[in-house]
């Protein structure tokens, strides 16, 4: 493992993320700003959203590339556009920015996980876990900065916050090792007599992890409704959310070390199947107890984020850039597309009764997960 390439790669990603994830916590003052209703607000959203669902494409193109400069380009755009929202001087305008912002992290990831399952050596799970673990402190510590910096200085003033990413750009340029040294053997596999497994092998990943994402996006995004229900406070909601994510990390990091040391597929199926009770007592549970089960349940759910996608990679080891896409923006951009539909069930049946069926699929979810493909055994 090249450890410190692989930290200024993770730094990399705890940047592009931290923009990704901008606009939440600055809607309100962006709405205010421009006089938006809630209906074009949510609109914002779905489309960052939805930009994630091209990585496949630009996986597919980067790893034809004999350079990564999708990752450069990709932290370009995010760094340079994504700020901009808070000079946009009307709508349509705010549309276009967020846009490219999007298709920029969309851009970078394919390539820069790629890039980082190479850096990791053959502890792979586990490196892969620590280069995630960049891209969700930068998910995690964004809201805790971004709304006071720009209530305090100004929307005006949010441009200054790309000029961080693209001086770690230059870090990047001049220190990570950006050939790709798998353009070559991209062609080779393509007419390789094992494709066909491993397009199997691919889709049905894909299929895990957007069955798994669509009980974590859906808790991850009603955890502070529910406490508001319950009549718990506000900050009640957000330490659930905390540890829930916390925990996913935590897990993670956990299983991506074991990964590297027995097969990956038990490791998937246990997690999910341990996931499912914890999740659903989670529900039914008050207090210290509901903390308890919601860490263990957040943390098995999320545990299998490297596995997957250091399976993917081994599977497809000549076009790593499309193999990472696909278990991550794709499989979140699909799944979050589940949350509407969550949310109007919840609104006509109780959302403790929607969360506790979702709670359930992850047991679906290791079923599927019985026929991964194992992954190669280290000792």
């Amino acid at each position: 493992m090249q450890r410190l390439k692989l930290l200024l790669a993770s730094v990399a990603h705890f940047c592009v993320d931290s923009y990704a994830t901008m606009l939440a916590p600055l809607l309100p003052l962006v709405m205010t700003r421009l006089g938006l209703g809630i209906a074009g607000a949510g609109f914002l959203g779905t489309l960052v959203t939805l930009c994630s669902i091209t990585q496949p494409l630009l996986g597919l193109w980067g790893d034809r590339m004999h350079r990564r400069r999708l990752v450069l380009g990709g932290m370009a755009m995010t760094a340079v556009f994504t700020p901009l929202m808070g000079i946009a001087p009307s709508y349509w305008v705010l549309v276009g920015i967020l846009w490219l912002g999007g298709l920029g992290v969309a851009a970078f990831h394919p390539q820069a996980f790629s890039l980082a399952g190479e850096l990791c050596g053959p502890r792979r799970g586990f490196g892969l876990a620590l280069f995630i673990f960049g891209g969700t402190l930068g998910l995690g510590v964004t809201p805790l900065w971004v709304r006071p910096f720009a209530e305090a200085a100004g929307l005006e003033w949010l441009p200054v916050v790309g000029l961080p990413g693209l001086l770690v750009l230059v870090l990047v340029w001049r220190f990570l090792p950006l050939d790709n040294p798998q353009a070559a053997a991209r062609e080779a596999g393509e007419t390789s007599p094992a494709a066909d497994g491993v397009r199997r092998g691919l889709m049905l990943i894909t299929v895990v992890v957007i069955l798994r994402s669509v009980t974590g996006l859906c808790f991850g995004m009603f955890l502070a409704v529910l406490a508001r229900e319950r009549g718990l406070s506000p900050e009640e909601g957000d330490r659930w959310l905390a540890i829930y994510n916390i925990s996913g990390v935590i897990g993670a990091l956990l299983f991506g070390y074991l990964s590297d040391r027995i097969s990956k597929r038990p490791l998937v199926c246990f997690s999910l199947v341990a996931a499912s009770p914890a999740l659903y007592l989670f529900l039914q549970a008050e207090g210290l107890a509901a903390y308890l089960l919601l860490g263990v349940g957040g943390g098995f759910l999320l545990a299998s984020n490297s596995i997957l996608v250091a399976l993917a990679q081994e599977l497809a080891p000549g076009r790593s850039g499309l193999a990472s896409s696909l278990p991550l923006g794709f499989s979140w951009g699909v799944a979050s597309l589940a949350l509407s539909p969550a949310g109007y069930i919840a609104d006509r049946v109780g959302l403790a009764e929607t969360l506790g069926w979702l709670a359930l699929l992850p047991l679906v979810t290791a079923a599927a997960s019985l026929f991964l493909p194992g992954g190669p055994r280290r000792r």
